[in-house]
């Protein structure tokens, strides 16, 4: 029996909504968190840090788990877990507590973006992956954007409890369609889970997951804990490579090196993440040091990003299946680029409709680039690769959105304080009975420091995109817009657990 498309794609879409909402949620209630429960900085930051973790560590065994289980089961329970630690959150009564229900919160999390993606390409032909993964998109890119002010909403008005707690109606509605719709039997013969591998992955990722997260504050490779973690992360994501390309059973399957578009789009998700997470970092600081806006109003301006990504994805919806996605992806890059290029030309006083005007140049691009990439990167591979090539794209895109933001905010950082000695050095500096004056010229030179240091990490993010734009001109065509040739270029079939 046929699932009922329209509601699983509603429910798994509800569930996409959860994680990226909740990737951001959080964070503007951590002062509040802090306060509440007597934390201090570096306990209150574990929050996040341990959302993120669960996440990296729970991702490469996504595959072998959804072999076992099955796709229905293992999808349910992740919706089901992830309810149940979000009311363990709300109801922590200390921040070790918290930390804990957020660790099994980002375990239950990490599924929900692969499976969504699992369960819809088992129901959808490959002509309309396109319309797939626009809808798929919505979830994964509006989540961040609506997240910081949903989350700054709920704790001005109910505490930061409600948070957590507002997961539940969503966890129930996804649930209950579920339930009804989805369908997916465990493997007869699932591959031999590979222990070392995994454990040497696990190793690379969570030591350069914490070297990422913790850098901020520990001053970097100043630090001999941050030595220490990203030198352990590197030679055990070595040791992983040479163990994989040497054992028989890898930890993923063979048949995912070996199809190209899928390589291509595992590693250009990284620079995906970066500009992505990276520009929903940089603006809304822009907004509140340079011109003085509060966290809602920054929240309320961000809003034109958002819907520039769900116009460009509805026209792809529509027309994707027809046309070259590899031309869009390219356009989508270049739209992206010139977006956040303006920011790196606007003067600090640009009003309010010319950066609405770029949000939505840059949302349009990005809707432009998420879609294609992900429909390009799926379209070769068969069906039992989907989960694990899922998980892989999200990881990657995960890292790529860390490392991002990290570098991000130590550019600014770094930039601002050495562009405030030099505006300092060459100012006219008034006689010292004039305070007034001599406090307004350091006032505008740490705001101009700010300016220049703000306009420095736009051109970087900037690159990002044009570096993307030729490779994915190496991806092998949709099946709509070319013929496919070879076993690993054919049609996606049906997903044989579906039925």
């Amino acid at each position: 029996m046929t699932p009922n498309r329209t509601l699983l794609s509603l429910s798994t879409v509800l569930a996409v909504l959860l994680y990226a909402i909740d990737t951001t949620v959080a964070n503007v209630a951590l002062p509040v968190i802090q306060g509440s429960l007597s934390a201090t900085r570096e306990q209150v930051a574990w929050v996040l840090t341990a959302y993120l973790i669960a996440s990296a560590i729970a991702l490469p065994a996504l595959g072998a788990v959804e072999a076992r289980l099955g796709l229905r089961r293992s999808f349910i329970l992740s919706v089901a877990g992830f309810g149940v630690s979000s009311v363990l959150c709300g109801l922590a009564p200390n921040i070790e507590t918290l930390v804990v229900a957020r660790f099994l919160q980002g375990l239950c999390g990490a599924a929900l973006l692969p499976l969504s993606q699992t369960a819809m390409q088992g129901v959808y032909p490959p002509n309309q992956l396109s319309k797939v993964f626009a809808l798929f998109g919505m979830g994964v890119m509006v989540g961040p954007v609506i997240g910081p002010w949903l989350g700054g909403w709920l704790t001005d008005n109910f505490g930061w409890r409600a948070v957590f707690y507002i997961n539940m109606p969503v966890v129930m509605l996804s649930l209950m369609g579920m339930l009804a719709t989805l369908r997916g039997a465990p493997s007869e013969a699932p591959r031999k889970f590979d222990r070392l591998g995994y454990s040497l992955l696990v190793v690379c990722v969570l030591m350069l997951q914490l070297a990422i997260d913790r850098g901020q504050q520990l001053d970097w490779f100043d630090s001999p804990e941050i030595v220490l973690e990203v030198s352990i992360g590197l030679i055990a994501g070595y040791m992983f490579v040479v163990h994989s390309m040497s054992t028989e059973r890898p930890l993923f399957a063979g048949g995912l090196r070996r199809d190209r578009n899928l390589v291509l789009g595992v590693a250009m998700s990284v620079l995906v993440g970066w500009p992505f997470m990276g520009s929903m970092v940089l603006l809304p600081q822009f907004l509140q040091e340079v011109q003085g806006y509060t966290v809602a109003s920054a929240g309320v301006l961000m809003a034109p990003r958002g819907i520039g990504l769900i116009l460009s994805m509805l026209v792809l919806s529509r027309v994707g299946s027809s046309i070259d996605l590899r031309a869009a992806f390219a356009f989508g890059c270049v739209m992206n680029t010139m977006g956040l290029l303006a920011f790196a030309w606007l003067p600090a006083d640009v009003p309010a409709d010319v950066l609405t005007g770029w949000l939505l140049l840059q949302g349009m691009g990005l809707g432009l680039i998420f879609v294609p990439l992900n429909t390009l990167t799926f379209i070769t591979l068969p069906a039992e690769y989907r989960t694990e090539g899922a998980a892989l794209m999200v990881l990657s895109r995960n890292l790529g959105s860390s490392l991002g933001v990290a570098m991000l905010v130590r550019g600014i950082s770094t930039d601002a304080g050495a562009n405030f000695d030099r505006l300092r050095e060459i100012a006219h500096v008034p006689a010292a009975d004039d305070l007034s004056s001599f406090a307004w010229i350091l006032q505008m030179a740490h705001r101009e420091a700010l300016v220049i240091a703000y306009s420095n990490q736009y051109v970087l993010l900037a690159l990002m995109p044009a570096i993307l734009l030729p490779f994915v001109w190496l991806m092998r065509r949709n099946v709509t817009t070319g013929t496919l040739s070879g076993p690993s270029d054919r049609p996606v079939p049906r997903d044989e657990v579906l039925h």
